[in-house]
C-alpha cells in the first residue's frame, strides 16, 4: 500500500513522544486538511509544540517524499496515524506515535496476542533461563512477544519465541536502516523473516541515548501485559512497566534473589501488585480471564521448543551483555564501519529564554515542574520552557512527572 506523502509529512515534522499528533487529531481529519490549514489553526491546534507548528508551517513535502521513496526501494513499510492499519492498541495511549515504520510481518502490529518482555541487558543466568522458557512458551500458545532487541532479556526473550516456531516483535530505538546494537545482525534479520521490527523514527536516526526510553512506551501500548524478568529500580525495564501501568496493562515479574540488585524492579512491582510469575501459565492464565480464547492453552502441553537455550542463543547470535565501555556500536550493514552513537552536543544557552534558561540550568538532577517552582518563575512559564525545552531535545520526560537534561 502506497504511503500518503503527506501523511508521512505531518509524522516526520511532529516531536516523537510527543502529544501532538493527539492535538493535530481533535482540530483535523486528514494531513490534507492540515496541510491546507492557515497558519493560526495550526498553531491553536498545537499550542506550545512550537518547534512543531514550525516544521508543520513550512509545508515542506520533500524531506517526506524521499522518505517514502528510500522507504519504498528497501522493503520498509509506512504506517501513519491516518491510516486505517494504525493499531488501536497505540491510538489509546498517550503520546502516541505519529508515523511508524515496519521491517516484516506487518500485520502483527495488529495483533491482539502479544506479551512485552522486558529486563536488564545483563540478565542473571537464572533470568535469562526462565525467560527464554516462559517466552518460548508463550509464543507456542499464540502469544505475540514484545520486546526491544537490546542486549540480554529483550535478545532472549525474541530467542525464546523463534526457538518454538512463533512470533516476536522488536521496537527499536534508531532508523530501519541500521541495526542496533551491531552484535544482533542475525537476531534481526531472523525477527525480520518471523517476525516484525518496528520504529517510530525514520531512516537514518541514529540509537540516541533518549529514544530508548521514548520506544519503552510503544512497547507497553502494543502488549496485553508486560512481563519484567530483572531490573533495578531506575532501569529501561522500569520505565516500560511505569508506561504499561498507566496504559491500564496487566503487569507480571520473575521472582528473583533478594541480593541480587537487578531483583529490585521485580520485586516493588510485586509488592505493588504485579503477578509473580514462575512459568508462561502465571500470564496466560490471567490474560485468558479477561480475553478468553486468546490463546490455545492445549499447546503448553506439546513439546517444548525445538531448540534449546545454549543452542538458540548461539543459532541467533545473542548478547548476554553490552560491549565494555558503555553503548554498543550500529551498523548500516555487516559492511560498512560502525560507528559510536553520541550524545547530542550540549545546547546554546544564548538561544533559550530567562525562563528556559533557568529552567534548563537547574536540572542538574531529575525535577519535578512542582520542584522547579522554586526558581521563582511563574508556573506557566516552567511549564511553557520544559515543553520547549524537551521540543528542542534539550530536556526529556521520565516517569513521575519528572525532567532531565536531554544531553
Amino acid at each position: 500500500m502506497e504511503p500518503n506523502v503527506k501523511s508521512v509529512w505531518v509524522g516526520l515534522c511532529l516531536s516523537p513522544a510527543s502529544r501532538s499528533i493527539s492535538c493535530l487529531a481533535k482540530a483535523f481529519s486528514t494531513p490534507e486538511e492540515i496541510f491546507d490549514a492557515d497558519d493560526g489553526s495550526i498553531a491553536d491546534a498545537l499550542g506550545s509544540h512550537r518547534g512543531d507548528i514550525r516544521r508543520l508551517l513550512r509545508r515542506d513535502l520533500s524531506e517526506a517524499e524521499k522518505t517514502v521513496a528510500y522507504c519504498a526501494s528497501h522493503g520498509i513499510s509506512i504506517v501513519t496515524w491516518f491510516d486505517e492499519d494504525y493499531p488501536a492498541s497505540l491510538r489509546a495511549i498517550d503520546k502516541p506515535p505519529a508515523i511508524l515504520f515496519l521491517l516484516g510481518d506487518r500485520s502483527l502490529l495488529a495483533s491482539r496476542k502479544t506479551v512485552g518482555v522486558v529486563g536488564t541487558r545483563t540478565p542473571s543466568d537464572y533470568a535469562a533461563r526462565m525467560t527464554f522458557e516462559i517466552s518460548s512458551d508463550l509464543a507456542r500458545v499464540g502469544a505475540v512477544v514484545v520486546s526491544g532487541m537490546a542486549y540480554g532479556i529483550d535478545g532472549v526473550s525474541a530467542a525464546g519465541a523463534l526457538s518454538s516456531g512463533g512470533k516476536t516483535v522488536a521496537v527499536v530505538g534508531c532508523g530501519l536502516d541500521l541495526t542496533y546494537p551491531a552484535r544482533h545482525g542475525k537476531l534481526r534479520r531472523e525477527i525480520e523473516r518471523n517476525g516484525l521490527v518496528v520504529s517510530e523514527y525514520p531512516p537514518g536516526a541514529q540509537p540516541e541515548r533518549f529514544h530508548f526510553p521514548e520506544r519503552n512506551r510503544i512497547i507497553s501500548g502494543l502488549s496485553l501485559g508486560v512481563f519484567v524478568a530483572e531490573g533495578t529500580l531506575q532501569s529501561g525495564a522500569m520505565i516500560t512497566a511505569d508506561y504499561a501501568e498507566k496504559q491500564g496493562k496487566h503487569l507480571f515479574a520473575l521472582p528473583g534473589r533478594l541480593d541480587n540488585p537487578f531483583a529490585e524492579g521485580p520485586v516493588k512491582l510485586m509488592r505493588d501488585g504485579a503477578r509473580p510469575v514462575a512459568c508462561a501459565d502465571d500470564i496466560l492464565a490471567k490474560l485468558e480471564n479477561e480475553y478468553p480464547g486468546t490463546f490455545d492453552l492445549s499447546l503448553l502441553l506439546s513439546d517444548r521448543s525445538v531448540l534449546d537455550y545454549e543452542e538458540a542463543i548461539r543459532r541467533y547470535g545473542v548478547g548476554l551483555s553490552p560491549q565494555k565501555g558503555g553503548y554498543a556500536k550500529a551498523v548500516s550493514s555487516p559492511e560498512t564501519q560502525s560507528t559510536e552513537p553520541e550524545s547530542a552536543p550540549a545546547p546554546d544557552l544564548s538561544d533559550f529564554s530567562p525562563a528556559e534558561k533557568a529552567v534548563y540550568l537547574a536540572l542538574e538532577s531529575p525535577l519535578t515542574a512542582d520542584e522547579l517552582s522554586s526558581l521563582g518563575v511563574d508556573p506557566p512559564a516552567i511549564l511553557a520552557a520544559l515543553t520547549t525545552l524537551e521540543i528542542r531535545g534539550a530536556v526529556r520526560s521520565l516517569p513521575g512527572g519528572r525532567y532531565e537534561r536531554g544531553n
